[in-house]
């Protein structure tokens, strides 16, 4: 049999199941025993089921230049740059554990980047205008699940127990904004479904989970999935009375124009509504926005490196901060977190992947009629809603794997003979011939027939992707476990059995920077000074800007009064973090207790600099003089 072919329906029906459960999985899933339960075993969802799909998959995707034409070869074409774009900045960044795997407690490395790609460019192959009813399914039944924990929250019932001070609403997502992200998006989607519903009792079920679904999204206290929800709720409704009457499709466009600036203005604290739209935590994301301007301007063509930028912010920071001192570990903007680390080479093709997505859905909707324009306006909503949000938000991989998923299919019910023909399923190839794209239209001899008797070397490849997956991610998990329990186990084991466990770890995390921080951390907790050292020794060799690879030993040898030994990491740190006044008059008082004024007064004179007449001067000035 062919590698390269089109996947028969029972085929292509199987690859739209992984993709859309590991949508789902991706979405759900945390394990309460990791050091991080939220995004590792998200991680591991993600690369696992789109391991599966791509083996199933592959004979499409590998024909897919030959089967395709037109504008879905142009997006896939697009999608397989981008990969190239963010394997070329994976090769060129200098911590490559954190570019593949991606930041402590964030997990956007190119893994996760490859596994986005893989789950657009296989449901682009698989979907189609009726069949894309089971992606909406199953992107609204995860925001009905999510919402019922987010009640499960409110009502203090919360089966895991989170330790959340500001705000109980993080669901299986980890974060309030997260949360309102993903429901603003999903509450797309069950507007649509609603809309598409004939049982009048389905549709009140649907407008209930609707509802349901909103009011979480208001207690989470934020705004980024209102705002995404507006966008997509507009299209919807926009197109529904174009429909009914393209008078009132007009009206509605109009009065959705109007409304829309004063709105928009809002976000930007501008206008009427300002006071009661606009969020403050704009004004940090504009630290970071510019700091990764900064990050661009030095790297522009492979960036700092994927997922590199927590270490690489305290130097590209601007000098005042609307929160002097405050730190992160990522853009809050997907599109300046990718120009960031990836430069142009990934940043030009995941821009233009988007772009040319979304003027191949707005395409499809204006040449499209009935129900297939408003499942088009739906889809296309919850793409634009999304594009949105992430405007100000990070890539979640809980809520990201659903917008590479909806550009997958949006791509697959744009394409031009993708289109429904009077309500039918089937579709008109250029050559005026029925077809289905992506599917096999030979009969298949028995419908008893498994995959894997129809092409075994796609099910033994998605079997060794899937071994390769658990091979690489199971200990990366075991390894988080182990950390946890370390923590919890200090009053539990004595000190030589805590001392040789901490030891053990040690060596198996020789590779991984990351890991080896929480450890010294740990170390240092323990009273284990001296190991401590070595840790932060390993540290350095693997990621010699690491901030916490010079911080540690600084404080653990001015805590043993070694102050002579802490001022070389000090000394780093002003080159890693330059507006940061308070490791500067420590390490004043550093250069004091061995007597040596005059390097304590240079320190002096860069504070006097940066922030003339500032606390920190007159602190700095009492310092020397005392």
């Amino acid at each position: 049999m062919k590698l390269a072919r089109e996947l028969s329906e029972v085929e292509a029906k199987k690859v739209q199941s992984f993709i859309l459960f590991g949508g789902v999985f991706t979405t759900l899933a945390i394990w309460t025993k990791l050091e991080d339960p939220i995004n590792l075993p998200k991680m591991f969802a993600l690369v696992l089921f789109a391991a599966i799909v791509f083996g199933l998959s592959f004979p499409a995707l590998l024909s897919a230049h030959r089967l395709t034409a037109g504008s879905k070869r142009i997006a896939l074409g697009l999608v397989g740059l981008f990969i190239i774009g963010l394997s070329i900045s994976t090769v060129a960044t200098d911590v490559k554990h954190t570019a593949v795997f991606g930041e402590y407690h964030r997990n956007n490395g190119a893994l996760s980047y490859l596994a986005f790609a893989i789950l657009m460019g296989a449901a682009a192959l698989v979907f189609t205008p009726t069949n894309s009813v089971r992606y909406l399914k199953f992107y609204g039944t995860s925001g009905l699940v999510l919402t019922a924990y987010g009640f499960l929250q409110a009502t203090g019932n919360d089966p895991v127990g989170w330790k959340i001070d500001y705000n109980p609403f993080i669901t299986t997502l980890g974060n309030p904004n997260f949360t309102s992200g993903f429901l603003g998006i999903s509450a797309i989607v069950l507007l649509l479904l609603a809309l598409e519903a004939n049982d009048r009792k389905i549709q009140i079920a649907y407008v209930v989970g609707l509802l349901a679904d909103l009011y979480i999204l208001k207690r989470s206290g934020s705004i980024q999935g209102l705002f995404g929800f507006l966008i997509g709720a507009a299209i919807i409704i926009l197109v529904k009375l174009w429909l009914v009457n393209k008078k009132y499709g007009k009206i509605g466009l109009a009065i959705t124009l109007a409304a829309g600036t004063p709105v928009a203005s809002a976000v930007l604290n501008i206008g009427p509504l300002a006071s009661r739209l606009y969020q403050g935590t704009l004004k940090n994301r504009l630290d970071y926005w510019n700091a990764s301007i900064n990050m661009f301007k030095d790297h522009p063509i492979f960036g700092v490196g994927i997922d590199r930028f927590g270490e690489y912010y305290r130097e590209y920071a601007v000098q005042n901060q609307v929160v002097q001192g405050q730190i992160t570990d990522n853009a809050h903007s997907v599109y300046m977190q990718i120009l960031a680390t990836g430069g142009l080479v990934a940043f030009i093709p995941y821009v233009a992947l988007i772009i040319f997505v979304t003027f191949i859905g707005f395409k499809a909707l204006l040449k499209s009629t009935g129900t297939t324009k408003l499942r088009i306006g739906g889809i296309l909503g919850a793409w634009i809603g999304t594009a949105a949000v992430n405007i100000v938000a990070i890539d979640n991989l809980g809520v990201a794997v659903w917008f590479w998923i909806t550009g997958g299919v949006l791509i697959a019910i744009s394409t031009p003979n993708m289109l429904l023909v009077n309500g039918s399923s089937e579709v008109t190839s250029k050559n005026g011939k029925m077809a289905r794209s992506g599917i096999n239209k030979k009969k298949i001899k028995s419908k008893n027939l498994s995959l894997g008797d129809q092409f075994p070397i796609a099910s033994v490849l998605a079997s060794g992707l899937v071994l390769v997956t658990l091979i690489t991610l199971l200990p990366i998990l075991s390894k988080s476990q182990d950390i946890r329990e370390l923590k919890s186990n200090s009053n539990q084991l004595d000190s030589t059995s805590y001392l040789a466990e901490l030891n053990k770890q040690i060596q198996e995390n020789q590779a991984n920077s990351q890991n080896l921080i929480l450890l010294a951390d740990i170390a240092l907790s323990q009273g284990e000074v001296d190991l401590s050292y070595l840790i932060n020794d390993q540290i350095r060799e693997l990621d010699p800007r690491s901030f916490y690879g010079h911080y540690l030993p600084a404080i653990a040898y001015e805590a043993t009064s070694k102050p002579a030994k802490a001022t070389m990491f000090r000394e780093k740190l002003i080159e890693l973090d330059p507006w940061n006044t308070s490791n500067m008059l420590q390490l004043i008082k550093d250069y004091m207790a061995v007597g040596d004024k005059t390097s304590a007064k240079k320190v002096i004179e860069i504070i006097k600099r940066i922030y003339p007449g500032s606390p920190a001067e007159i602190e700095a000035t009492a310092l020397l003089v005392g």
